[in-house]
């Protein structure tokens, strides 16, 4: 009887083995670059990306706020009795000063007349309402007692020069670029919280740069205006 035999077949796994090496060598950085297989070096660069990335973005949000900030303190403010207050601003301090000035436009778009009275603000002792005004060719200041009128339908600027509010008594310095917050109290609109952006030196309105500090109006120390 003639028996049938199956040559056997020898597989060498050398071949093999070098196969399966190579395909890892090109795989791996396919591996790296999607994240299938972890790299030291990768998560370390990794890392300090996303550091300085978080800074960045601590920056971009502290600027943000700044700029709501900024923007805030530029918006106006309206009252229930229909009473607006535009544009509180106010002028960058030297060292040492005592008084600093406050404006703003009040428009009243109510059906009453209204009245300024007082305010208050964290940056000083005091805040009064007061009037720069020509008599006689001599310019005088004078506190408003009775409080600054705002009549019904009309509107009135506090300026440089003109009305404006007095902070008294400065707790510090106030710097440019910064704002700060008041409470200005009305006879009719009670109290209403403002934010006021501090300009430069000589700035003489909300909206412009500084101008020359020979022509830029002075704060004077509050004084009565003689009695007649």
């Amino acid at each position: 009887m003639t028996r049938n035999t199956i040559p056997s077949i020898r597989v060498s796994a050398a071949p093999m083995l070098r196969t399966s090496i190579f395909a890892l060598m090109l795989a791996a950085p396919f591996a790296y670059a999607t994240g299938a297989i972890a790299c030291p070096e990768h998560d370390k660069a990794g890392e300090h990306a996303e550091g300085q990335g978080g800074k960045a973005q601590g920056a971009a949000l502290k600027k943000a706020k700044g700029d709501e900030k900024a923007a805030a303190a530029g918006q106006a403010v309206v009252t229930a009795t229909g009473l607006t207050i535009e544009a509180p601003w106010s002028r960058a301090t030297a060292a040492g000063a005592r008084v600093a000035g406050g404006y703003l436009v009040l428009v009243n778009k109510g059906g009453e007349d209204d009245v300024l009275l007082s305010g208050s603000t964290d940056i000083s002792e005091k805040f009064e309402v007061h009037e720069m005004a020509v008599t006689d060719g001599v310019m005088r200041m004078r506190k408003l007692d009775d409080g600054l009128p705002v009549k019904a339908g009309e509107s009135v600027e506090l300026k440089p020069g003109g009305y404006h509010a007095m902070f008294i008594g400065l707790k510090r310095p106030l710097k440019e670029g910064e704002t700060f917050t008041a409470d200005l109290v009305f006879k009719k609109a009670g109290t209403v919280p403002v934010t006021f952006a501090v300009r430069g030196i000589g700035a003489r309105d909300a909206g412009h740069g500084d101008a020359s500090k020979e022509h830029a109006p002075k704060e004077h120390a509050p004084t009565e205006a003689p009695k007649q």
